[in-house]
């Protein structure tokens, strides 16, 4: 077969600029290696940045930032740069009460620059405040020489936005008040309380039912004004947005007036939305 002038030179080119392509690009191991220094020049500064908030001495901060940096605390209202951490300095001196630990999540290097995530969880203020809160942050470092230096700095709250012992109060409160409700044949403060996508199972019913089946129980249970029954919250857990309460309820007398001796376990799950706390799905059983 005849090959022509022009594409004799095409295919040893097309080899050059291929092996030329895999020449720049760093093998598989150096690149991980690469990361892994990385990761450890860049942890031990964070680390370093933290111990030395703790001494009230934000300085090592300051030092190790690029003059270009600008960083967004959860508590401002705005990026800023160095100029307002160097005039915060004197502000924090003598608050070294913070105690604080750090988790590392995972680190993104390309070259001169590097991503940094983490977590953080403050268990008491510089100013000797118990707390409970929780931060997820992200930080930029770009390669300056043998030094990396921090460009950028964003947090933002990772805590439930509510007092988790407030809440526990405010879930059992109204767990005893749909009760005390029913106790006098309203089922309304039950339904006010309710997640629109509610679900609940009592017993004896062969299915769930929904926000609609408890309206409708609401009109039905107008004027049953007997019943009596006690409750004891066995515990409340907390998990972000949502709560589970456990408690147990003894039932002496029937909403009609019968006399019962009938016992149940119930769990309630609450999701906490706009302020609030509502109910989005029960459940109980009998105590044989």
């Amino acid at each position: 077969m005849i090959m022509s002038a022009a594409r004799k030179h095409v295919f040893p080119l097309a080899i050059a600029v291929a092996l030329g392509a895999c020449a720049d690009e760093s093998p598989p191991g150096d690149a991980a290696s690469e990361k892994e220094a990385a990761r450890e020049a860049i942890w031990a500064k964070e680390q370093a940045v933290y111990a030395a908030r703790r001494r009230a001495d934000p300085q090592f901060y300051i030092d190790n930032a690029s003059e270009e940096y600008v960083g967004w605390s959860p508590n401002w209202d705005a990026p800023a740069g160095l100029d307002l951490l160097r005039a915060g300095v004197s502000r924090v001196q003598g608050q070294v009460h913070e105690e604080l630990s750090l988790e590392f999540e995972d680190i993104a290097v390309s070259g001169d620059a590097a991503v940094i995530y983490y977590s953080t969880h403050r268990t008491r203020l510089p100013t000797g405040e118990e707390v409970n809160q929780r931060f997820h942050v992200a930080h930029s470092w770009v390669r300056d020489g043998d030094d990396w230096k921090l460009l950028g700095a964003l947090g933002r709250s990772a805590s439930p936005p509510y007092d988790q012992e407030q809440a526990r109060a405010d879930i059992w409160a109204k767990e005893q008040a749909i009760f005390a409700g029913r106790a006098e044949g309203d089922l309304q403060y039950y339904v006010d309380n309710a997640s629109n996508q509610y679900l609940g199972w009592p017993p004896g019913w062969t299915t769930p039912s929904g926000i609609d089946q408890l309206r409708s129980g609401a009109d039905q249970m107008r004027g049953m004004d007997q019943e009596e029954l006690t409750l004891e919250l066995d515990g409340i857990s907390f998990d972000g947005n949502t709560a589970i309460s456990f408690f147990s309820t003894h039932r002496t007398r029937m909403p009609t007036g019968d006399a019962v001796d009938q016992r149940y376990e119930n769990i309630h799950v609450w999701v906490y939305a706009n302020g609030q706390w509502r109910l989005l799905s029960s459940m109980g059983r009998p105590v044989t």
